[in-house]
């Protein structure tokens, strides 16, 4: 971990930890571009890298003093807990994890609403963040549509009424809490993303859910010479394709392998998610 990330988390009490794959380096120009505004909300940004990502974003993070490391293996499970471990290390108070494109494309549409959610952290020991319905429906239609699926199974799991969107995954929790979470991920690929909501849930604290509009779909960011070409619209329809489907289902039924077996694990028992409101100052 750099100085950079070390020393920052002394002005401010949340340290974002966060996750890249980026093989083209498409979001670059964005890092640069954003990393101020980000640098205002947070005290420290590690950001860990796929080993695939190109290295002239590992470079750019190094530079602006961001980068977390790559672990030598490509799997999530080690990629996301060394960012927590980078977060963690900063002495921050809380620790939000966020993929970073989505932090990026947060920072650069709803920097205010950012904010307003970093607030309401401060009042909660957990706090898990989903989307809005309309931020989920922006994304291509077979990630949408599974995801509801397995978000529906977690909240039956749970005796939760009504919607919550467990998977972007976003959540803040305090340091103390972060570090008894990563203690008990295990999980290496997809079901990760069914393990962190059970481990959510199972920390002896009812987390608090809000909602938010700033995580609308953020892979377009990536790709904006063809979005602007032919629209987002038709941009979208190109990947709602047969193999996309497949390998969409083949994920959900992970994340529910991924949490059923977070659950069974645990002795705590599951506190269902009590929705609060975003602090606008």
């Amino acid at each position: 971990m750099s100085r950079a990330i070390a020393s920052a988390a002394t002005s401010r009490s949340i340290a974002l930890a966060a996750t890249l794959h980026d093989t083209t380096g498409a979001l670059g120009g964005m890092i640069r571009r954003c990393m101020p505004s980000l640098r205002r909300l947070y005290g420290a940004v590690a950001v860990t890298t796929s080993p695939p990502t190109d290295e002239r974003i590992n470079a750019v993070l190094a530079e602006l003093g961001a980068y977390a490391g790559t672990p030598r293996g490509n799997a999530r499970g080690p990629l996301y807990r060394l960012a927590l471990r980078g977060a963690s290390a900063s002495g921050a108070d809380r620790i939000h994890y966020l993929d970073f494109d989505r932090a990026l494309h947060w920072a650069e549409t709803r920097p205010q609403e950012l904010a307003a959610m970093l607030r309401t952290a401060d009042r909660h020991r957990v706090l898990l963040v989903g989307r809005t319905i309309a931020a989920h429906r922006s994304h291509h239609r077979p990630l949408f549509e599974t995801e509801c699926g397995a978000n529906a199974t977690f909240a039956t799991r749970l005796g939760v009424r009504g919607r919550v969107d467990f998977l972007v995954p976003s959540f803040v929790l305090t340091r103390a809490l972060a570090l008894a979470f990563l203690r008990r991920s295990r999980t290496r690929n997809a079901e990760l993303y069914g393990e962190w909501p059970a481990l959510l849930v199972t920390l002896g604290v009812v987390p608090a859910y809000v909602e938010c509009a700033g995580l609308d779909w953020e892979t377009p960011d990536r790709h904006r010479p063809a979005v602007r070409r032919i629209g987002l619209s038709a941009w979208r329809r190109t990947l709602d394709t047969a193999a996309e489907w497949h390998d969409r289902r083949m994920m959900a039924a992970a994340f529910t392998r991924g949490f059923d077996a977070a659950l069974r694990v645990r002795r705590t028992k599951p506190l269902a998610p009590r929705r609060a409101r975003l602090r606008s100052r």
